[in-house]
């Protein structure tokens, strides 16, 4: 039987939960107006590729856009030659205030992101950033950077400050970004117009409050450049374009060829920082250098003042020279037609050098490049939360330079170690097999001053009198050199066969690599010395006096390191070089095998394109004579006035 108070109490109860459900079903939740104007709808469909599979498209694009087009969380890891995005995003929201805002929100193609990273919800703030992004030009870099600077912008007002390398080497750089820069402030412009169409640009602004661009409200731009000093380009931090193009156009050329990007860091965020937080802005920096400068012990100093001011760095920067602290470009001196090797600081990839600084007969002058950027600059990226634009490298007159890409998901096993520099070397010298390298490297280290004696005069400009008188000490200065640098190079291999029995348990692909490379050409460049110090003794006993024979006005020789004939020892050579004929051609198929392994083990990477270079480079030397006419008598002409060699 049915109580008729309990069906009262039954309808009385489904009437009030009915109507609070009704109430609900109309109720709009009210965001922040700044989520607002960035809110984006949009649907990915789960994707089954690796993230490896996408590729970044290139835009060149110079007129802005004049829709709003964003994607949250922008930033990105893309190692080698190839771009993956995995990095932080925010998470996507339906933002329900806006009821038909007529915006549509497109997917960019600047990045595609896995289903494994949409799904993450991060919030603004990133404990890492992106340790480089692997961009086509800096088109394609601002595109992105633009898209950095609008999801900051979601959460916070900005204070973006850009730091311009002022080297000689950058000009053509700021030109570029000058001219492209102007399209970054106008798509971010395109905010003010769909705050205003949407209704919220008050909001934004704040009651009664008036200003020309919602822009100026959310970022202000400082410009700043530096080289062995530090100099602000603008008065005081600006949302107006032109003040900003002039500022970048007014930037000098320091030619004292110091780079201090450490120290222009550090003097930039403690400049700013106080500015910032008295207008509740983020702090932003911007570095575009093409060096990875000088005073790279300092990098532990800005992350640190950088973290503290909860500021990200983005750096757009060059490829890291491969195992080498340098690249060098080519530069004629105009007078004489000389060729000189400017050194630009562009690495290494690592926290110290990992491979020969030697070339077998001097320091190395090869511009050969690793895939990764500079250590110093990724990683104050990493650390700060920013990321490393890598641009390609300029090509003009770039020494031995080689356009490659390498196979990005090979260079995914050889990523160089991004730690602290004291927290590397403990680790590497706790290990026999890589302490053994780091020692045989620095047994060879031209730049050292304590190694005395492991470079061979440049042949190139070197001439000598047919008198033997003239040249005879200085050429036996030169052979005691080659046999002395010979014993080096011995003991040097021998420490690496040594560790022998350790390569195949050493865990670390670049490790095993390292060593692979090193010792291959440490026997290509025994076989070298032999070759020349043969070639310079048969030379002077055997040819010289022929040729000045044959050619009686013959009054000078000279020597070139482009031998491509293998000079065998004779009686002679055997005794002073202590080498027979087959055994020093055993040395060259052996060494040869040795670099040919290397290609094989390490296909699609920069150890294997150094081996395969190597190879390739003539191993001997070659002689030659001429005649050279006394000067004519008479008044002596004035010395040509040379033009001063460049600092980049």
């Amino acid at each position: 039987m049915i109580n008729t108070k309990q069906v009262s109490s039954f309808l009385i109860s489904f009437g009030v939960h009915f109507a609070l459900l009704f109430a609900l079903f109309f109720f709009t939740l009210p965001g922040s107006a700044r989520d607002a104007l960035f809110a984006i709808d949009s649907v990915l469909e789960p994707e089954d590729r690796d993230r490896m599979d996408f590729e970044k498209k290139l835009d060149e694009v110079q007129k802005p856009a004049i829709t709003f087009n964003l994607q949250a969380g922008s930033a990105s890891t893309k190692v080698g030659g190839r771009a993956t995005a995995v990095a932080a995003r925010d998470k996507i929201v339906v933002e329900s205030k806006i009821e038909n805002p007529q915006v549509r929100f497109t997917p960019s193609d600047v990045f595609v992101p896995g289903q494994q990273t949409v799904a993450d919800d991060f919030g603004s703030e990133q404990v890492l950033g992106s340790s480089q992004s692997l961009v086509r030009g800096y088109g394609e870099a601002l595109d992105q950077l633009t898209q950095e600077l609008i999801r900051l912008m979601r959460n916070d007002k900005l204070l973006v400050v850009w730091l311009f390398d002022e080297s000689g080497s950058m000009k053509k750089d700021q030109k570029e970004i000058q001219e492209r820069i102007g399209r970054v402030y106008q798509e971010l412009r395109i905010v003010d117009r769909e705050a205003e169409r949407i209704g919220i640009s008050k909001q934004i602004r704040g009651a009664g409050r008036k200003s020309k661009s919602l822009l100026s409200e959310v970022m202000l731009t400082s410009i700043v450049s530096f080289g062995k000093d530090y100099h602000p380009q603008t008065r005081r931090p600006t949302s107006d374009l032109p003040t900003i193009l002039k500022a970048i156009g007014g930037i000098p050329v320091d030619e004292s060829g110091v780079e201090n990007t450490c120290a222009a860091l550090v003097r930039a965020i403690s400049g700013h920082k106080l500015s910032a937080a008295r207008g509740k802005r983020k702090l932003v920096l911007i570095v575009v250098s093409d060096e990875s400068g000088d005073d790279g012990a300092g990098v532990e100093l800005v992350i640190k003042q950088a973290k503290g001011s909860r500021a990200p760095i983005y750096i757009l920067g060059r490829e890291a020279a491969f195992g080498s602290m340098f690249a060098y470009v080519r530069w004629r001196q105009p007078e004489t037609g000389h060729w000189k090797f400017l050194p630009i600081r562009r690495g290494p990839e690592s926290p110290f050098p990992e491979l020969l600084q030697h070339d077998g007969f001097r320091r190395r002058h090869d511009s050969h490049m690793s895939g990764f950027g500079p250590y110093e600059q990724v990683r104050i990226c990493r650390d700060t939360g920013g990321i490393f634009f890598q641009l390609p490298h300029e090509t003009q007159d770039l020494n031995d330079y080689e356009a490659y890409k390498y196979a990005a998901l090979a260079m995914q096993e050889y990523k160089p170690d991004l730690g602290r520099r004291s927290g590397y070397a403990l680790h590497r010298d706790r290990s026999k097999f890589r302490r053994a390298i780091a020692e045989v490297v620095a047994m060879l280290n031209p730049f050292e001053n304590k190694v005395k004696g492991l470079e061979l005069p440049d042949p190139r400009y070197q001439r000598f009198n047919t008198n033997p008188a003239h040249f005879g000490p200085e050429v036996a200065r030169r052979g005691k050199q080659i046999l002395a640098m010979l014993t080096v190079f011995e003991r040097a291999i021998r420490h690496l066969e040594g560790v022998k029995s350790l390569r195949d348990r050493e865990p670390s692909r670049r490790w095993r690599a390292n060593y692979d490379l090193v010792l291959a050409q440490l026997y290509w460049y025994q076989l070298r010395l032999f070759e020349y110090g043969i070639g310079l003794d048969q030379f002077l006993r055997l040819e010289l006096a022929n040729r000045i024979t044959n050619n009686r006005r013959h009054n000078r020789w000279f020597v070139r390191e482009d031998g491509r004939r293998m000079v065998l020892p004779d009686e002679q050579n055997r005794k002073r070089f202590k080498v027979a004929p087959e055994e020093l051609q055993a040395k060259k198929e052996f060494a040869l095998q040795r670099l040919r392994e290397v290609e094989e083990r390490h296909p699609g990477t920069p150890w294997a394109r150094r081996a395969q270079w190597e190879s390739r480079r003539p191993f001997g030397v070659t002689f030659g004579s001429y005649y050279q006419p006394p000067p004519k008598p008479g008044k002596p002409r004035p010395r040509r006035k040379l033009t001063p060699v460049p600092k980049l």
